[in-house]
């Protein structure tokens, strides 16, 4: 009976021992899956990113392509506008008759246009926005007063052509009647209503 019972507490002891080398032997492999699946968790987290990365740094390089091309464009076309300018004020300097301080200023302005459209021309947009980064590092007064000038004619331009319609203005403190009869009326050319051109 003693036999009976050794044998049978050899073999619990071994099915126990059995049963810990299988869960010991469970646990490694669970261990090792769990790392390779860790490991691929992380490739894949890397390469992921470094697509996303890629990708924004495409559109980035794309979109810096975009503007500096438009910048392009209308600086261009800024040259191109100034140029027929100067090439308009040269031409009411050459018809004008004489010598006078008026036909000097225009003849001035013109030749101060046509070396700003060749400026425009051959520096391009980014040759005028390093120019002016220089500028406003050496006077950085003067820059600022200069931009506030400008944004304050823009804001102007921009306001005038808002209201224009087509029509000629009245003066807003008088009636109509009065305001049409403020001219005199030689200086009303003959095509306009009221002259009897029309």
């Amino acid at each position: 009976m003693s036999d009976m019972a050794n044998a049978s507490g050899r073999r619990a002891q071994q099915a126990g021992q059995t049963a810990k080398q299988e869960a010991s032997a469970t646990a490694d492999r669970a261990r090792q899956a769990a790392g390779e699946v860790a490991g691929t968790v992380t490739e894949q987290a890397k390469a992921v990113t470094g697509e996303a990365r890629e990708q924004a740094g495409a559109a980035a390089r794309e979109l810096r392509g975009r503007v500096t091309e438009q910048a392009e464009s209308q600086t261009q076309r800024g040259a191109e506008v100034l140029r027929q300018w100067a090439d308009d004020l040269s031409g009411l300097a050459d018809e004008a008759d004489g010598e006078s301080p008026a036909k000097t200023l225009v003849a001035q302005v013109a030749d101060r246009g046509h070396r700003a459209a060749d400026y425009l021309d051959k520096q391009g947009a980014e040759g005028l926005v390093q120019d002016l980064q220089d500028f406003a590092r050496r006077r950085p007064g003067a820059f600022l007063g200069a931009a506030a000038l400008a944004g304050l004619v823009v804001g102007r331009l921009a306001k005038a052509g808002s209201k224009t319609d087509g029509s000629r203005p009245r003066p807003s403190a008088l009636p109509p009647s009065q305001g049409e009869q403020s001219l005199p009326a030689a200086s009303v050319p003959a095509e306009l209503p009221g002259r009897g051109g029309v």
